[in-house]
């Protein structure tokens, strides 16, 4: 490593605008799709996603609300942006352990249209398994499926709220002025 030359840190101003852009992309990003999906799962009337979806698009929101109001001087903005990311977490887990426990995979397979299900039906037979392991086999995937996805967020927004969290001596510093708090 000699003659290496480090990377002086950001400045604090650059580290604020940067999280008011992360937060501020990444909220509107979560409301559009969040509010996608309810809207979807309300018009199939099912409850648990549409609640969900809700849930999540007003973390997102919240997220919003924190770059709004660290834009306009207060601190406490990055407080919000650290809790959306908790709660959206949070709302992931809850919603992919309801869906792990609760799916119906009888009712999944019937409610297929009939040339979807002969393929499905193909597919089993060319494989060797039997037709009525059909429904294990779903839950087994759906298990798989949610539990990735649990995992992704508590990753994903782990990191998240952990960026907020270390941003916060640069945005205190660009809100009160060097060495105030």
């Amino acid at each position: 490593m000699a003659g290496k030359i480090a990377k002086p840190p950001p400045l604090p101003i650059d580290v604020f605008q940067r999280v008011i852009r992360v937060a501020s992309f990444d909220g509107r990003l979560l409301v559009a799709i969040a509010g996608t999906f309810a809207l979807m799962a309300a018009m199939s009337r099912n409850l648990p996603p549409t609640m969900a979806g809700v849930l999540a698009a007003g973390w997102g929101l919240a997220e919003i609300h924190g770059a709004d109001k660290l834009r306009n001087g207060d601190p406490r903005g990055i407080d919000w942006m650290i809790w959306s990311q908790l709660g959206l977490m949070m709302t992931v887990f809850i919603y992919a352990g309801w869906m792990m426990t609760h799916l119906d995979a009888v009712e999944l397979l019937n409610s297929m249209p009939p040339l979807a299900r002969e393929n499905l039906e193909d597919k089993f037979e060319a494989a060797g398994l039997p037709l009525d392991e059909m429904p294990a086999v779903f839950r087994s995937m759906s298990t798989l499926v949610y539990s990735l996805v649990a995992l992704l967020t508590f990753v994903f927004q782990g990191m998240m709220a952990r960026f907020y969290h270390r941003s916060r001596p640069a945005v205190e510093t660009v809100v009160f002025g060097p060495g105030r708090r």
